[in-house]
């Protein structure tokens, strides 16, 4: 985590030298008649009950692409969640119509290992997945227990799980 920590601030101090200070809503603006890239951006939405930041966001006209870095190439669910989520939340914040993709790249390079198109069917997926961990943490859903011991050990919700065995 501390590695990460100090990749993220050196890419954002970089971009920073060559950057143009503008306000979120600058941003989103100005992409939709000239490519624009912003880094470390704060999204949340209320309706949702998310928030995070994102590592890197390229917009143009067309297009807005959500990245955000991770330490190697393995696209776990969990990773595929969190950049749907930032997605869902960038939506929900501006009600921007244009395609939206989610993307995971290897962190320190240019070597995007994963891409979907953020679609209807992902958008419903990711509200669905969002839901079901809302009521876990509010008690009204139990937790299924993985079957990976090593995951149980991790997880800060092991107290509340019926069938952890640690």
């Amino acid at each position: 985590m501390l590695e990460g920590t100090e990749v993220h601030e050196r890419l954002e101090r970089d971009f920073r030298k060559d950057s143009t200070p503008a306000s979120f809503d600058e941003v989103v603006e100005m992409s939709k008649s000239e490519a624009t890239l912003t880094r470390e951006c704060f999204v949340m939405s209320q309706k949702y009950g998310i928030r995070g930041f994102i590592d890197e966001i390229w917009m143009t006209p067309d297009e807005i692409v959500i990245i955000d870095d991770k330490p190697g190439t393995k696209a776990y669910p969990s990773t595929i969640n969190q950049v749907r989520a930032y997605s869902l939340a960038f939506k929900d914040m501006t009600m921007d119509k244009r395609k939206i993709k989610c993307c995971l790249r290897e962190r320190g390079t240019d070597n995007i290992f994963w891409i979907e198109e953020f679609d209807e069917n992902t958008e419903k997926e990711i509200i669905f997945t969002i839901k079901r961990m809302h009521s876990l943490i509010d008690g009204i859903k139990p937790f299924m227990a993985t079957k990976n011991p090593n995951k149980c050990r991790s997880c800060r919700y092991k107290s509340l799980c019926k069938k952890s065995k640690l």
